[in-house]
């Protein structure tokens, strides 16, 4: 009888192997130029239908011994078998190079207890007296690999990553080891293009996977395992490919789940040792997430084959990101409750009119989705599959967070469910996904040479499209298109209307028209472009608008966005635009190029040339300069305000400490990653006031005690030298000899940078009043004016540090060792709770308690704890 059933289970595995060899041999015939099994496979279209790797197992990636992997067929300890990951991945804010692949489904990074009767995680642990494991857990239970089953029942694995050399493009027909390594380790050209496969599969789902470039993947396959307790004989069969890129700072996850055959690990599906689960734990109680939120995952957890994240691609998919926390994506199953909003860029520029890319809820292409901002208008939203929406950002003139929901416009139809995400709103002057617009000085020299260069990644812009409103994000005929670069000028000017002084964004030009590639190679390397300052391709301005309007505009910035359709090179009638398609937005600039690029006279490349382009900025640079002096003086005087209540620190030791009424100045501070200001060139760092300056009233008719304080839309900024002394402004014209030897201190600001609530109106809105009424007005009078560099300080001079009265800064440290605020020192270790700080005008008195700390050893110390009261 033995005899027997070996016998045929040789025959089962050798009809097995046949059958394999038949399907490998058929995809090789498809192939002609390409050699081995993987070839055919790796060899695949970048876009297009989807084309699995198993037509009856169509959500698996490769696996087995055919594609390098290594195996378990032998039923491990719940802890599983340490493997090394050669590199850093990212986890739940944690890193690890090494991860324990267990037969209960889960790879793991740290050990369960040794008592643990089924394997619990997260809240359902007891820690720290049970631990709690960090954990990648694409079907948690206790399960087993059933050695006597005819079928092939094992866990395999393998770490795919980049090749060492780019000279060779042949795909070899077998895998070799990766030299230095492990067997399981590939690192062949192989790898590159299962790698950018991978790429291409998070693409279809995830938002801002687009930026995402894959270094390594560890693949996790369970093949037919079985639950550990019982003879039924069901089985499952799941994997997990688990992406990071070279720093290891961004990781994602892919669950595919081919069939799950059991919800639980005892008999007949009982949970008395435990429901199988879907979970990301980060241990130690930091926080766990499921692989799918909906009711149905958590009464069934087999129906994660059912369903997916990706429903437009396969069933079975699930995408999430893991890197610093778990955010799901693709889209949501959710039937009840909040569901967080995987969103791409999600800090993004205030004057809007760009996308951003969001994950949420599974779409339909027949319903109108919009993304409500909070306090603010709508954006509406395109469908670009089943899982990303594309969302077009009005302006929003504020600074910060706004929480934001993506709602279908289907009346109540999704009322028992929110999606809710944040978005950051930056001002142009610090947007980090700015267009890129090259060496910001540059254009503020005069004459800036007309060598410029603009930078953008193709994908971020779409092509309309007609019909069928879902689209391939792989395809590169979505992102061919034809966009513009256009100037806009920014003034804050009257409005008859409203009697009111508003923002005016105006379109002015078209410098030039650019074709925007979509080829794969485009998905990494940004698309440059060569552009020419000092020719126009198209007015938006009559001629009398070019002569004198135009002036009136101190400053604006460059937008890279579609051309519309209503406005080519054709429409010669069409003056004025309103309105430009989403796209990018690069840092405010100077404008005074654009006013010798009106007339062809001034076009010329000679030296002369250039030496009138250069006369003309300086003679209409000191006309605007007088001018401003002119406006600025009709204003309130608001120095004097800047200067009582928010006077600098003489020292710049004291504006660090001064935490509250100063910070780091956002452009101009060593401390921060962006440094784009020229108007402080020759500080070594600048502080700003943290916020708006107060106003003080006084009433003559009261005592000197009463006084009401009032918000402004006032700043301040100081400046310091290399020896950290504050900077004066009446020592500019004597230390500043010419351009070699620069010496830019601070200036009071008449328009707070950060902007002014409600971020409206004159003077309000953050970056952008300030360049009009404050950096502006630097540039024309000293940078291309001759001798009006005094008029400017005349009307911003720094603060002189007189009213300034530093805070009073007390220590506690150690064994109760403390410095007063009256610069005391003592020591002080008896227990007891004592008052911290006592001031007569607050109801908040913080207290300290000093205890004895006892150690293991029975040794003990004081140490002072603080603890409010």
């Amino acid at each position: 009888e033995q005899m027997g059933n070996w016998m045929v289970r040789v025959l089962h595995h050798t009809v097995r192997c046949l059958f394999v060899a038949s399907v490998s041999f058929a995809q090789l015939e498809q192939s002609q130029n390409v050699q081995g099994i993987q070839s055919a496979e790796y060899a695949r279209a970048a876009y297009g239908p989807y084309n699995p790797y198993y037509p009856e197992k169509p959500n698996l990636v490769e696996y087995g011994a055919d594609v390098g992997d290594m195996e378990i067929s032998n039923n491990q300890q719940a802890n599983g078998m340490t493997i090394r990951l050669y590199q850093y991945f990212p986890f739940y804010s944690g890193k690890y190079n090494y991860t324990m692949i267990s037969t209960n489904g889960y790879i793991g990074f740290a050990h369960f207890s040794d008592s643990a009767h089924d394997l619990r995680v997260g809240t359902d642990t007891d820690w720290p007296r049970e631990s709690d494991p960090a954990l990648i857990a694409p079907y948690l239970c206790k399960q087993r690999v059933d050695a006597n089953t005819l079928t092939s029942s094992k866990v395999f694995y393998r770490l795919e990553m980049r090749s060492h050399s780019a000279l060779s493009s042949a795909v070899s027909p077998t895998r070799g080891q990766c030299r230095g390594k492990l067997p399981y380790v590939q690192c062949n050209m192989q790898s590159d293009l299962f790698l950018d496969r991978m790429q291409r599969m998070l693409q279809e789902g995830v938002a801002g996977a687009s930026v995402f470039r894959a270094e390594a993947a560890l693949v996790v396959t369970w093949e037919n395992l079985r639950p550990n307790i019982g003879r039924e004989r069901t089985y499952s069969t799941y994997q997990l490919v688990w992406l990071t890129d070279a720093l290891g700072t961004l990781s994602y996850t892919i669950i595919n789940y081919d069939k799950l055959g059991y919800d639980a690990a005892d008999l007949n599906g009982n949970t008395v040792t435990g429901r199988c689960q879907a979970v990301f734990n980060g241990g130690n109680h930091t926080g766990s997430v499921l692989v799918d939120l909906s009711v149905t995952t958590k009464e069934r957890p087999s129906s994660l084959a059912d369903r997916s994240s990706v429903p437009h691609v396969v069933r079975g998919r699930y995408l999430h990101r893991v890197d610093d926390i778990v955010r799901p994506a693709g889209c949501s199953n959710k039937t009840g409750g909040t569901f967080p909003l995987n969103i791409y860029p999600n800090i993004v520029n205030m004057l809007g009119q760009m996308t951003v890319d969001v994950n949420g809820m599974c779409l339909d292409p027949s319903t109108t989705y919009v993304l409500m901002i909070e306090q603010r208008e709508t954006a509406p939203c395109d469908v670009l599959n089943a899982a990303v929406a594309r969302c077009r950002l009005p302006k929003i003139l504020d600074w910060g967070t706004k929480t934001v929901y993506l709602q279908p416009q289907s009346g109540l139809a999704s009322d028992e469910k929110a999606y809710i995400g944040y978005i950051y709103f930056v001002p142009p002057t610090i947007d980090p996904m700015r267009l890129d617009i090259g060496n910001i000085h540059d254009w503020f020299r005069n004459p800036v040479k007309d060598d410029k260069e603009i930078v953008w990644y193709p994908r971020n812009f779409t092509s309309p499209q007609r019909g069928d409103r879902t689209m391939d994000v792989n395809n590169p005929s979505l992102y061919q298109i034809t966009l513009g670069l256009y100037v806009i000028g920014y003034k804050e000017a009257r409005d008859d209307a409203i009697k009111k002084f508003k923002p005016v964004h105006r379109v002015l030009a078209r410098l030039s028209s650019h074709q925007n590639m979509g080829d794969e190679a485009y998905r990494w390397s940004p698309q440059k472009a060569k552009i020419s300052i000092q020719q126009v391709e198209e007015w938006y301005m009559n001629e009398w608008e070019r002569e004198n309007e135009l002036f009136t505009y101190r400053f604006g910035y460059l937008k890279l966005s579609p051309i519309p359709s209503d406005v080519g090179a054709d429409a010669s009638n069409q003056r004025f635009i309103t309105e430009l398609p989403t796209g990018l937005i690069s840092s405010p600039v100077s404008l005074h190029w654009l006013w010798t690029a009106r007339h062809s006279s001034f076009t010329g490349a000679s030296a002369s040339d250039i030496e009138q382009r250069k006369l003309f900025v300086k003679r209409k640079a000191t006309e605007m300069c007088q001018s401003w002096f002119n406006e600025d003086g009709a204003l309130p005087n608001f120095i004097r305000e800047t200067e009582t209540n928010s006077s600098c620190p003489c020292k710049e030791e004291q504006a660090r400490l001064d935490i509250g009424r100063f910070m780091p100045h956002p452009r101009c501070s060593q401390i921060f990653r962006d440094v784009t200001c020229t108007e402080t060139l020759g500080s070594r760092n600048c502080y700003m006031s943290a916020q708006n300056v107060q106003g003080a009233h006084y009433d003559s008719n009261l005592p000197a005690v009463h006084e009401s304080s009032y918000s402004t839309h006032y700043g301040q900024v100081c400046c310091y030298d290399e020896q950290g002394y504050l900077m004066q402004t009446s020592y500019q014209p004597v230390i500043k000899i010419d351009e070699s030897t620069p010496y830019s201190p601070g200036f009071p600001m008449r328009a707070y940078e950060f902007g002014t609530n409600p971020y409206q109106g004159m003077f309000e809105v953050p970056g952008l009043s300030a360049f009009h009424h404050d950096m502006m007005p630097y540039y024309l009078c000293c940078k291309y004016s001759d001798f009006r560099c005094q008029m400017f300080y005349w009307r911003r001079p720094s603060s002189a540090c007189q009213q300034y009265e530093p805070p009073a800064i007390g220590t506690l440290m150690g064994a109760g060792i403390m410095t007063t605020l009256q610069k005391q020192k003592l020591i002080f270790n008896d227990p007891g709770i004592y008052n911290l700080l006592y001031a007569e005008r607050t109801s908040f008195t913080p207290e300290v308690r000093i205890q004895v700390v006892t150690t293991l050893n029975n040794l003990s110390w004081s140490s002072p704890l603080m603890r409010p009261f």
